[in-house]
């Protein structure tokens, strides 16, 4: 499992999402939706009101079966997968909203959190300046800046991570570290340096709870079980290492 506060960070990123998600509800839909699509979404926003993410999800899939250009539609699945924990899916829908509606600044804002957590600087900030660019509300605006700022602080901490790991100052790279992914809780590479760090400091296990958490976040990572392996058994624990 990922580590408690990438938990909390997925909670996190969840309640804006809805708070602007039940804002668009009393709206008129522009999407041109038939009877049957806008029964599928009406019962899905019901579901999800109530927390029953499951049967929500099977609505929003029904809704965008009936008509695969629906905007809301993906919003609102894209809600429900953030809610379930399913970052990469969310971010999937997010980028068909943006594709079948570039105004919809919400949508680019979330996503642009979502890959702010996952280290993409460079994409989380092409977000963050479109909603710039699209006559966003005061309060969008302000989050936009807000987070471009805030991403050019991460970055230039990563920097200087990486530099004092180069250097062999491990305590403080670990330090730095420590910051940058209270917000990149989806980052593989920077858990994998900061097990990297951990192990040069002679705490093996902190190192395996990151280890761990990169083999959740990127896919056929054998590098890092391997790693996991190797410090399991260098523990004695030979069984968890043939694991």
């Amino acid at each position: 499992m990922v580590s408690a506060s990438a938990c909390a960070g997925q909670v996190g990123a969840v309640l804006p999402l809805l708070l602007v998600l039940f804002d668009l509800l009393g709206e008129g839909v522009e999407c041109g939706i038939n009877a049957e699509v806008e029964k599928q979404l009406e019962m899905g926003k019901k579901l999800l009101a109530a927390g029953q993410l499951a049967d929500a999800l099977s609505h929003f899939h029904a809704a965008i079966e009936g008509d695969s250009d629906n905007y809301i539609a993906y919003y609102r699945r894209a809600t429900v997968y953030l809610a379930m924990g399913k970052s990469k899916a969310a971010i999937r829908d997010l980028s068909k909203v943006v594709e079948l509606k570039q105004d919809f600044t919400s949508a680019r804002l979330q996503r642009g959190h979502l890959l702010l957590k996952q280290g993409k600087f460079d994409e989380a900030e092409e977000d963050f300046k479109n909603v710039l660019k699209s006559s966003p509300s005061d309060n969008e605006e302000k989050e936009a800046r807000s987070q471009l700022m805030k991403s050019d602080e991460l970055q230039r901490l990563r920097s200087q991570a990486l530099l004092l790991y180069h250097q062999e100052d491990y305590t403080t790279a670990i330090s730095l570290l420590d910051g940058i992914l209270e917000v990149c809780v989806w980052d593989a590479e920077l858990r994998e340096l900061r097990a990297e760090c951990y192990i040069k400091e002679g705490e093996p296990g902190k190192a395996i709870s990151d280890l761990k958490a990169a083999t959740k976040l990127k896919n056929d990572n054998t590098e890092a079980f391997y790693k996991i392996s190797t410090i399991y058994y260098q523990l004695g624990d030979h069984e968890l290492s043939l694991r």
